[in-house]
């Protein structure tokens, strides 16, 4: 109902009598077919699209399906006070019961940056494929380790080899890759590490999740590059593939890459050589991880 698209992992709310629930989208298909209603997978729900959409909450929601109770099984999503969607369920809700007790670390965060010399913090490297983020990402790494950095970086190449290789590269499991991406570059910064990501991650909300999870830690880097600039370069012939038809959903051909609206960080990887931008990204580390006069006294 409204012009911003409903994305897969964007996180809504949904009024229910008198409380309001924090909900995310999980997953969206499209049924562009009001005949047959053939549905495909889709990572965004347009105004004026009707989808079958999955739904997660953190807590159980009070729902039912709607043909067994219109009255509670009817719903709306908003954005602050916007509605954006409405729809009915069309499922029994499913209550994961998973008896989850967080602990709490014995070490302090501040304990852990006095003995690394830094702060732990989540460098969140974006932008198309081409743009060069593993290139600045594994250079900044060596940079900082010589300078005593406790860094590591997180691939999307690398990510797909374990931890993401049960994944395809549809909508739905490209958000669940950098779910997964997020939540584990997050325990990195929460160890006291610096660790940086690369990876084109194309969509807001997708950033946002990962930022939510890291918290202040979190700073996101756009590597700023043109589209012609990047497929100029196409260092691992992508872009030729995905022209010729066999790559599907590729960003910035056939899948849109949405540009960070308030970046902590711009590097014009377009213009400027590696070497300088390498520079303005251990910069910029260095002074977001500095230590506290009150941190470096107390430990």
């Amino acid at each position: 109902l409204s012009d911003p698209p409903l994305a897969v992992g964007a996180p809504h709310a949904m009024p229910l009598a008198t409380p309001t629930e924090p909900l995310t989208v999980a997953a969206a298909e499209l049924q562009p077919d009001q005949v047959n209603l053939d549905a495909s997978p889709s990572a965004a729900v347009g105004r004026d699209d009707i989808a079958e959409v999955v739904l997660r909450a953190g807590t159980p929601v009070a729902l039912d399906p709607h043909r067994v109770s219109p009255a509670t099984g009817r719903f709306l999503l908003c954005e602050g006070p916007a509605v954006v969607a409405g729809g009915i369920v069309a499922a029994e809700p499913v209550v994961e019961q998973v008896d989850i007790h967080p602990v709490d670390h014995l070490l302090t965060a501040n304990a852990r940056a006095w003995r690394n010399g830094h702060k732990g913090a989540v460098i969140w490297l974006t932008g198309l494929s081409g743009s060069g983020k593993s290139t600045l990402a594994m250079m900044a790494e060596k940079a900082l380790f010589a300078r005593g950095f406790q860094v590591y970086v997180l691939d999307g190449d690398n990510v797909r080899r374990g931890l993401s290789q049960d994944l395809a590269f549809g909508p739905e499991d490209r958000a669940e890759n950098i779910r997964r991406v997020g939540e584990v570059a997050a325990l990195f910064a929460d160890a006291g590490l610096v660790v940086i990501t690369a990876f084109i991650s194309p969509y807001r909300a997708d950033r946002e999740r990962a930022r939510r999870a890291a918290g202040a830690a979190f700073h996101e880097v756009y590597l700023k590059a043109s589209l012609e600039a990047c497929e100029a370069r196409d260092p691992k012939g992508l872009y030729r593939r995905a022209r010729a038809g066999r790559i599907a959903e590729f960003t910035g051909v056939s899948a849109p890459y949405e540009v960070p609206e308030q970046p902590d960080l711009v590097l014009d990887t377009g213009m400027l050589a590696v070497e300088a931008c390498v520079d303005q990204l251990v910069s910029y580390v260095e002074r977001a991880t500095a230590l506290d006069t009150a941190v470096a006294s107390t430990g």
